[in-house]
């Protein structure tokens, strides 16, 4: 039974959530062991060819500068103008 394996491992396998896994076997990309109307069981090569036809991830690569500048100011704009607002109503307040 060591050539088969079950929902959790074909997950973590291939990197993939669960309903990706009910949509490559409704359309027959891979194939299902069911035991109870539950999927149990997933053949190991089968699992193994389906993995190779993804593309290749980065897993790793290095993430540029300006990406995690780009990203750190699309999740905290709201804050730096805000702190910005602030700074220069404390300017003059404390200026008058």
């Amino acid at each position: 039974m060591n050539n088969m394996l079950t929902l959790e491992e074909v997950r973590s396998f291939l990197d993939i959530e669960q309903l990706e896994i009910e949509k490559y076997i409704k359309h027959g990309k891979l194939h299902a062991y069911k035991i109870g109307g539950t999927y149990l069981r997933f053949r190991k090569e089968e699992v193994l060819n389906l993995r190779e036809t993804f593309p290749k991830k980065t897993r790793g690569a290095q993430i540029s500068i300006l990406s995690r500048i780009g990203d750190f100011w699309r999740f905290n704009n709201f804050y730096i103008i805000s702190l910005l607002i602030v700074m220069v109503l404390a300017f003059f307040v404390v200026r008058s």
